[in-house]
């Protein structure tokens, strides 16, 4: 194996029959390359190897999230998704070659795409007091005063510099927020024994219809009166359905039906189809 066929492997993303053990392959591959060009003080090459490295993961952490979605693990492809956007990130700063050759802009909008039929809106955010921070690269403590010399973002030897919190003196707070730095904080709110109740719906019937993760699709979302007897558990103080704030019997219950999202999806393989998804309550 060599370089070139690392790359032309990578622009051959929809042809990957096994990509886990393939990845081991892959990876195994450009860490050895890279270690390389390392002893060899190739700084240029070995940054470049970093490169392919990220190309590498973003590609499968998406085929990884698809197999998520398909199999309704959805926290953990939400997981994946936010680990593509800080990878794509990082990559974007210093690959300029033609990154659409890897299928990352396809990626990178289907990512977006996902996460905006996520049901998630809170976010936990957590206030620390850090006592102690080292550089990843030489490992030396830093601060404000006292700084190593390597810039957080850069590529050293093959690595991306960024800040270790080596020792947290204490937490300050945890708060509920909708724009959070991490999206993995994720405010579960559920019953005993069913602490994931948040409805996929919208992600599920997609899915469902998609074939590959490569196929093209899209979506409007719009709202449309659903019929009260979709929701047989709803009593009269309940709160509305439709996210008014109000009651029911204040609010829905004297129309014709109860506001709702409404998603039609558009399929565009072989040809361009058009579903719509009923609210799931």
């Amino acid at each position: 194996m060599n370089k070139d066929e690392i790359i032309k492997y990578l622009k051959e993303l929809k042809n990957r029959t096994n990509p886990k053990e393939e990845y081991e392959k892959y990876s195994k591959f450009l860490k050895d390359l890279k270690q390389k060009y390392v002893i060899n003080n190739n700084q240029k090459q070995a940054k470049r190897i970093w490169c392919l490295e990220q190309i590498l993961d973003i590609q499968n952490e998406y085929l990884f999230s698809y197999d998520d979605l398909k199999n309704y693990r959805f926290y953990d492809a939400w997981v994946k998704f936010e680990q593509i956007e800080i990878k794509l990130s990082n990559l974007k700063r210093h690959f300029k070659e033609k990154i659409n050759n890897f299928y990352i802009k396809q990626i990178e909008e289907y990512t977006k795409k996902f996460q905006s039929l996520y049901p998630y809106k809170f976010f936990l955010s957590t206030g620390m007091v850090v006592k102690e921070k080292i550089c990843s690269i030489c490992g030396k403590r830093v601060n404000l005063r006292n700084h190593c010399g390597h810039e957080v973002g850069e590529i050293y030897n093959g690595e991306m510099c960024c800040r270790i919190i080596n020792h947290i003196e204490t937490i300050t707070d945890v708060s509920l927020v909708e724009s959070p730095v991490h999206k993995y904080a994720v405010a579960f709110f559920g019953t005993k024994g069913n602490l994931d109740s948040y409805n996929y719906a919208a992600l599920k019937y997609l899915i469902k219809h998609l074939e590959s993760p490569f196929e093209k699709w899209n979506y409007e979302l719009t709202t449309k009166r659903h019929p009260h007897e979709f929701f047989p558990n709803l009593n009269p103080n309940d709160n509305c359905p439709c996210n008014s704030g109000k009651k029911y019997i204040d609010c829905c219950k004297s129309e014709v039906g109860i506001l709702m999202p409404h998603y039609q999806f558009i399929f565009y393989s072989p040809k361009p189809k058009k579903f719509d998804l009923e609210y799931s309550y």
